[in-house]
């Protein structure tokens, strides 16, 4: 690959990452103050408290889940950039860097359903029985707190990468050891979410601790420290080949001659 291949994939993959963080961003704004779910309503409303709340919120939600479906795939150019550079540590397309990118395409697959469920909730509020509304409504809520065993591929491929001795010699790294070791404890936490099926209140609710803001806190965080680390490794990835680029003898210089 030349040096202007090389530097053309960096700066692709810059843009590509600084687009998923801009969808990240309006995903996250539309649902907080759209869709309203944060933190997600009490699993003790009865069906018509539900069917209440949405006809009153209709257009707010309806429109929170136009833009949600605009931009809930936020993870697919995000991981794809981050299963590029995991492929450059690990020395080409191999099994965790693979795991990474099918992983991006799994996550928003159910970052993307629970605001369309809530849209078909807000949809149906005024004129269907409440049960069918909150059908919906408890299917959204569900959806997106007891699928986070699909987010895990990726974190234990970073975990895997970052922790791997040879990882720690490749230069302008994006996965420092440190990282592993969060990354994996991010991984342990999000666990607890499958058991939002069983209670309807304290901590393994699906508006609870452990399962809704534990989850919601961990994602960003994580979301906010991979992108800055992938970030800083493309500007030195790419100061790197324009420097490469600079020193390279031309057909007019010369010492080519």
């Amino acid at each position: 690959m030349s040096e202007h291949d090389g530097l053309f994939s960096l700066r692709s993959q810059r843009v590509i990452m600084w687009w998923g963080i801009g969808l990240t961003v309006i995903y996250l704004l539309s649902y907080i103050f759209l869709l309203q779910q944060a933190p997600l309503k009490s699993p003790l409303w009865s069906p018509e408290q539900v069917a209440d709340w949405y006809a009153q919120n209709q257009v707010r939600i309806k429109w929170g889940a136009v833009i949600c479906s605009w931009t809930g795939a936020f993870m697919m150019p995000i991981l794809a950039v981050v299963a590029v550079q995991m492929a450059r540590v690990e020395g080409g397309w191999r099994i965790w860097s693979i795991m990474s990118l099918v992983s991006g395409a799994l996550m928003s697959l159910f970052l993307m359903l629970p605001p369309m469920f809530w849209g078909v909730a807000a949809y149906t509020a005024p004129r269907k029985d409440p049960e069918v509304t909150t059908l919906m409504h408890e299917l959204a809520n569900l959806t997106l707190t007891t699928t986070d065993q699909y987010y895990i591929f990726m974190w234990v491929a970073v975990t895997v990468m970052a922790l791997r001795p040879a990882t720690q010699l490749i230069k302008n790294n994006p996965f420092p050891r440190w990282w592993g070791y969060m990354s994996i404890w991010i991984t342990i936490m999000f666990e607890a979410g499958a058991i939002a099926f069983v209670p309807r209140t304290g901590p393994f609710a699906w508006n609870g601790l452990l399962v809704f803001w534990s989850p919601l806190s961990l994602f960003s965080l994580w979301i906010i420290i991979q992108s800055y680390l992938v970030l800083r490794s493309l500007n030195k990835q790419e100061a790197e080949a324009e420097l490469v680029g600079a020193s390279a003898p031309t057909n007019n210089d010369p010492a080519t001659v």
